[in-house]
């Protein structure tokens, strides 16, 4: 019900509804006893009796059309919305879990979640509002008419309760787990077939499509072998449960025959009793075949739990708000040590940084340099010691809003499917189309843009595969540049280009950091020539900084590194 919170009113009309429409059944074996009894006593009855009893019926079935499509209406807008509410605090959620979060979560599973899972609650609401609710509404009738008219037959009747209580104490726990180990190895699944697509390039350059087909051939068997054993203890659940209760009816049966045969009830009665028992076993039967699609379900709400409960969360709420950056940083002490790994990635780091500063972070692969930059975006927090911005401890600060001061430039550029308009104004609301061509200018992209079909509205394809390593390195510069960022992060943005690519983005990139507080990671150190100061790291410490000319002079850690590259 709290998934349906805003909903409870069309749910209570659904359910009204619902009992309207549905009341046919529950008065059919009524009427069928009363035409019985007035056909087995003409003397008694006329045959109007017999035309009141099936006009009142006929009004009772015809009402099932309107009733039906209303509780249609409803009860799926509920749905409906219950499901876009629920896939909408899934999103909001992941944009709020940590990075590190998202570090150790596949994005398969995640999808998994976020499209199976909730459609699995869909179904689940559909069984409890279709299947369960309906057979206990049904019970209850059947049992409470039973009672008035014959309190002893009813005692058979609360048979079926400990036979389908005993059942499913039985069945439940083993269908939870096969349910759980399912549900585990479609996520799985389906985080292999994600990472399987983004493979397929490296898969295909290296000859080893078979070997990707095996794994996945064998991740398949694993669905179908765990499908397979869900199926079977669910098909020995539903068994056992039809038998048991065939079982007890031919005793209530016989129990209401007997009655009639000593003139105790009439032949009409024992059809109407029958009719309720089988009612009633047909409700307590579909509740129990519900019930493996009930368990799927709610493990599904296990499943999105992981996700809306999770604690591992970046809180912003009541931390102070900024709203001018200036970009002087100063690092204390600052440590950070990864929750899988005991060594730090980032040990006793002490730096201060000026507003408009150019930093160079160099180092081999492994020493901290990555680390760094995340704390200085805010993905993560120190485990140690401080990073002040602007005199202010980071760890007070709303780093939502910190983060429009800040733009990044990452080794991987990443775009999406849209148009090149849409990629470069990404997060703002710009809508002058001369300040993005003035902006794709400075960061040398406006020649290649406008030989592009539609120009600014080109469709870049996904992850932007329609262009160039450098193009897309250009594009993410551009984008960059339209927030007019206080702080840059330029994470190895050169690494993989050719020589032109790299000459046109350090140029974009000279025009980029202008005035900026701009940290720069590199390992080509001839593209750090121009920063303010070089820092070079090992084991996570800064163990040399200083100007290109002032670690060249020294002949240290950097000088060696200078010598490796030429």
């Amino acid at each position: 019900m709290y998934l349906y919170r805003g909903q409870h009113l069309k749910i209570g009309i659904s359910i009204a509804v619902f009992a309207i429409k549905h009341s046919p059944v529950w008065i059919l074996p009524v009427i069928l006893a009363r035409m019985i009894n007035i056909i087995s006593d003409p003397v008694r009855y006329s045959i109007n009796d017999l035309w009141w009893v099936g006009a009142v019926f006929f009004i009772i079935i015809i009402q099932n059309i309107p009733m039906h499509t209303l509780y249609v209406r409803v009860f799926s807008s509920a749905l409906n919305t219950m499901q876009v509410q629920l896939r909408s605090s899934i999103v909001r959620r992941l944009q709020e879990l940590s990075i590190s979060f998202h570090d150790t979560y596949q994005s398969g599973k995640l999808q998994t979640k976020i499209l199976r899972d909730v459609e699995a609650l869909e179904i689940l609401s559909r069984n409890l509002m279709n299947s369960v609710f309906p057979a206990a509404l049904t019970i209850i009738v059947a049992f409470s008419f039973t009672v008035m008219r014959q309190p002893f037959v009813a005692l058979f009747y609360l048979v079926s309760v400990p036979v389908s209580s005993s059942l499913v104490f039985f069945f439940s726990k083993k269908m939870t787990a096969r349910n759980r180990e399912y549900r585990t190895e479609i996520e799985s699944l389906s985080a292999s077939v994600v990472e399987m697509i983004q493979m397929i390039p490296i898969t295909r350059a290296h000859g080893v499509e078979e070997l990707e087909v095996s794994k996945m051939d064998s991740r398949l068997e694993n669905v179908k072998r765990r499908g397979i054993r869900l199926e079977v203890i669910g098909a020995l659940f539903s068994a056992f449960s039809w038998t048991s209760f065939q079982i007890v009816m031919l005793i209530c049966l016989m129990f209401t025959s007997i009655l009639a045969f000593k003139k105790i009830i009439s032949v009409g009665d024992v059809v109407l009793f029958q009719s309720f028992f089988a009612m009633i076993v047909g409700a307590v039967n579909m509740i129990l075949n519900a019930y493996p699609e009930l368990s799927r379900g709610f493990e599904s709400i296990r499943s999105i739990g992981e996700i809306l409960e999770s604690p591992d969360i970046e809180h912003n709420e009541g931390k102070r708000k900024v709203d001018h950056v200036d970009g002087h940083f100063v690092f204390d002490a600052v440590g950070y040590v990864y929750d899988i790994v005991q060594q730090p990635a980032v040990k006793d780091f002490s730096l201060e940084v000026k507003a408009g500063e150019s930093i160079a972070l160099v180092g081999e692969s492994g020493s901290g340099k990555s680390t760094l930059m995340s704390l200085v975006i805010g993905f993560r927090r120190p485990t140690s010691g401080r990073i002040l911005l602007d005199g202010q401890d980071m760890q007070g600060l709303d780093l939502r809003q910190y983060r429009r001061f800040l733009a990044v430039v990452p080794q991987t550029t990443l775009l999406f499917s849209g148009s090149v308009w849409e990629n470069i104004a990404y997060g703002t609301d710009i809508k002058d189309a001369k300040k993005i061509w003035d902006i794709l200018e400075v960061a040398n992209a406006a020649e290649f843009v406008s030989k592009m079909p539609q120009g600014l509205d080109t469709k870049l394809g996904e992850r932007g595969a329609r262009l160039s390593g450098g193009q897309r390195q250009r594009i993410a510069i551009a984008r960059a540049l339209i927030r007019d960022p206080r702080v840059i992060v330029l994470d190895e943005a050169t690494s993989a280009l050719d020589v032109v690519s790299e000459s046109l983005i350090q140029e974009a990139i000279g025009r980029l950091v202008k005035g900026r507080t701009t940290f720069i990671v590199a390992h080509r150190l001839s593209t750090i020539r121009n920063a303010d100061r070089i820092v070079v790291m090992k084991h996570g410490m800064c163990i040399e900084s200083g100007t290109h000319e002032q670690l060249m002079n020294s002949k240290g850690e950097f000088f060696k590194f200078k010598k490796l590259q030429q």
